[in-house]
């Protein structure tokens, strides 16, 4: 078990360190882009992302630029994934990042969108068990209640196991923290490059 978090912790600074570096390309300009491309998703009110994401499958589906189309599967990724969004969905980020890796596998940026996949799948693996987690607590809680009431003598070993699941979740919620912390970062990467993409 403590390799497998001594693994986490190593793969999360290496992301940490890449990412900050300031050299993803990537979002480099292509073309003319539709305005939502160019916006900042960190200044988007939490109550307006439903729409925005709406507006990206719009694209996604009908504009006549298949490269748009491509882009636009990246950028509802980004939007199930953003942190103020509100109710954020891992899972279909998970699924429209394979889309676009899928859509745009030639793409010379193709490492920095699987350095988001793999963060993401660690945060959403991590969310998953954390919420196992946490139903286990409520039943062994529940468990040990009844236990008190009828016997004394399982009483130990299921504060012990509360005890212990009530560590690994405290644990699960500083690794989700940080995962999302990474998130943060990629999404200040990205505004950083679309600004100077902006200053060209």
């Amino acid at each position: 078990m403590k390799r497998r978090v001594v693994n986490k912790v190593i793969f999360i600074l290496i992301m940490a360190v890449l990412l900050s570096s300031g050299c993803c390309s990537l979002f480099r300009a292509l073309g003319l882009a539709p305005p939502v491309f160019r916006e900042d998703f960190s200044l988007l009110a939490p109550e307006d992302f439903p729409e925005k994401i709406k507006q990206l499958e719009e694209i996604a589906q009908s504009h006549k630029s298949e490269h748009v189309r491509t882009r636009a599967v990246f950028y509802i990724a980004l939007a199930h994934m953003h942190y103020n969004n509100p109710s954020p969905d891992y899972s279909k980020a998970l699924k429209y990042l394979d889309e676009y890796i899928a859509l745009d596998s030639d793409n010379k940026d193709i490492d920095e969108i699987v350095a988001w996949k793999s963060t993401l799948l660690t945060l959403d693996s991590s969310l998953r068990e954390y919420d196992k987690l946490e139903r286990d607590y409520a039943q062994l809680k529940q468990e040990y209640e009844s236990a008190n009431k009828s016997a004394n003598k399982d009483r130990e070993l299921l504060n012990k196991q509360i005890n212990d699941l009530g560590q690994m979740i405290e644990k699960q919620k500083k690794e989700i923290s940080g995962l999302q912390e990474i998130l943060r970062k990629l999404d200040a990467v990205h505004r950083e490059i679309e600004k100077k993409k902006r200053i060209k």
